[in-house]
């Protein structure tokens, strides 16, 4: 499998469930996503969430990245440059679904740094709670205009403003204003 192709989640899962020797039903209240919904990304029917993902591989007692590396032999020798298309990226969307971050970091890094492409219509709010403690967060606003707020304090960017907060306690993204916001937020854990 080239290195820029996406790996097979859904068979990787099956392998997985079926060598703990666990039925879909088994998996499915396990990891509270649905009978249907597990078949249907072990037949590769589907692409899962991040979310979903995230689940089923807490379920099955493995890392993530395990899931989702490429299954090359041993002999084969990596690219130099990893391609990422545009349309492998994974997208997370805010509770209001008015927020998309384009997930653009890679899986392995998820637990120290994170980096997104977030584009927020007017009138969107991602809602966060606290993350680990000594948890940054990095806001550089490419266009439009947001609102951040971290506990009692709120400021205002515009346009190639950069913001860097505590993200580990409940902290608030807005878009007051009609016009869309594009920016690149980066999440950093001790």
């Amino acid at each position: 499998m080239p290195r820029n192709s996406l790996p097979d989640v859904g068979r990787k899962i099956k392998l997985l469930r079926t060598e703990k020797q666990l039925t879909l039903e088994q998996l499915a209240a396990m990891s509270s996503v649905s009978k249907s919904m597990l078949s249907q990304i072990e037949r590769g029917r589907t692409n899962p969430t991040l979310a979903i993902l995230w689940t089923l591989t807490k379920s099955l007692d493995i890392d993530i990245s395990d899931l989702l590396n490429s299954d090359q032999d041993a002999e084969d020798v990596s690219p130099k440059i990893e391609l990422v298309k545009a349309h492998q990226l994974p997208e997370i969307q805010s509770a209001d679904g008015k927020c998309t971050l384009k997930i653009l970091g890679p899986i392995d890094l998820v637990t120290k740094t994170e980096w997104y492409d977030m584009v927020m219509t007017g009138g969107g709010v991602l809602d966060s709670e606290g993350h680990a403690n000594g948890t940054k967060e990095h806001l550089t606003l490419l266009e439009g205009e947001l609102s951040i707020r971290t506990g009692s304090e709120e400021i205002i960017l515009t346009a190639g403003d950069t913001a860097r907060y505590d993200a580990d306690i409940p902290h608030y993204i807005e878009n007051k204003a009609k016009k869309t916001a594009r920016a690149l937020m980066v999440v950093l854990t001790p």
